[in-house]
């Protein structure tokens, strides 16, 4: 019972769980307060892993012509050993992975509210079937990949915000954080470009250039200034405020750091390609300190006389 347990795993690309929980258990822990439903708050949990697991398995099934490819240990984990590849899962197995995975997060996702159910669908629809089905593949088309994922992105955070507070974050947040994920995605798609060019694909850094594209992150820092100090003057909480300053600063240093990467002989992720299980290890910490963060404001703080 172990094996297919463990290669259904790595179908939803667990490695890739710690980090990808930042998306939702930030948000989630900036916006709990005393009325915020735990065991909702949970079973949303549950579905946006359901939704992670969704997405990385369709987006292995549709990136066997690239992944093949690849040299050795990319992102959070070596993509030429994926489970799609060594034989681990076959496509009927994987079919069914994403049939179930797609039926649980529908019926979850409505038990814990109609907005969330909303999002969490909406996620599923970019970041899974747009992004990666092969009829459409959006990740093979210049700017839709980075539009898609951005989204994708943005509708988790919006989502762990929800669980929350049961609302939707402004639209001065939703931008940013939109943004923001342009920046962390971008020197991604870079990275894949000789993988890309190797299969036929025509993803934003075949077609626009490695450095080119990496050079529109420069232009998104300067869109992010306007949206984070209309943020900072505005009536949001101050976590809310902090996180986007932090947020700025550290997009320029990350475009700084893409942009040295390109003169590198690999181009190289920033810390993950060069520290995978430390950025792993510090993504959960951080993630359960967020959890902590929130069970504090929930439990603690309604209790405090």
């Amino acid at each position: 019972m172990r094996a297919p347990i463990t290669k259904y795993l790595k179908l939803g690309r667990i490695s890739s769980w710690p980090a990808f929980s930042l998306a939702f258990l930030v948000p989630f822990a900036v916006g709990a307060y005393e009325g915020t439903d735990w065991t909702s708050a949970i079973l949303g949990f549950v579905v946006l892993i359901l939704i992670a697991s969704f997405s990385f398995a369709l987006n292995f099934y549709s990136d066997r012509d690239t992944d093949r490819y690849h040299d050795g240990r990319q992102k959070d984990l070596n993509l030429t050993q994926q489970p799609m590849l060594t034989g681990e899962v076959t496509e009927n197995e994987c079919k069914a992975f994403c049939v179930v995975t797609l039926v649980l997060i529908v019926i979850l996702a409505f038990l814990v509210s109609n907005l969330f159910a909303l999002l969490a669908l909406l996620a599923c629809l970019l970041g899974g079937v747009l992004y990666s089905h092969p009829f459409i593949r959006l990740k093979a088309k210049p700017f839709f990949d980075i539009a898609c994922m951005c989204i994708f992105c943005t509708l988790l955070f919006s989502a762990g915000y929800a669980l929350a507070r049961e609302t939707m974050v402004g639209w001065q947040v939703f931008l940013f954080f939109s943004l923001l994920c342009a920046i962390v995605y971008i020197p991604s798609v870079v990275q894949d470009y000789e993988w890309d060019v190797r299969a036929g694909l025509r993803t934003s850094a075949v077609v626009f250039g490695k450095r080119n594209l990496t050079n529109t992150m420069w232009a998104v820092c300067l869109c992010m200034i306007p949206v984070t100090w209309l943020i900072i003057s505005g009536p949001h909480a101050i976590v809310f405020k902090t996180c986007a300053a932090l947020a700025l600063v550290n997009s320029v240093v990350y475009t700084i750091i893409s942009l040295r990467a390109l003169n590198a002989p690999r181009h190289t992720m920033p810390l993950l390609d060069r520290f995978p299980h430390a950025t792993m290890i510090t993504s959960a910490v951080l993630a359960l300190l967020c959890l902590g963060y929130a069970f504090s404001k929930v439990f603690v703080t309604s209790h405090l006389p």
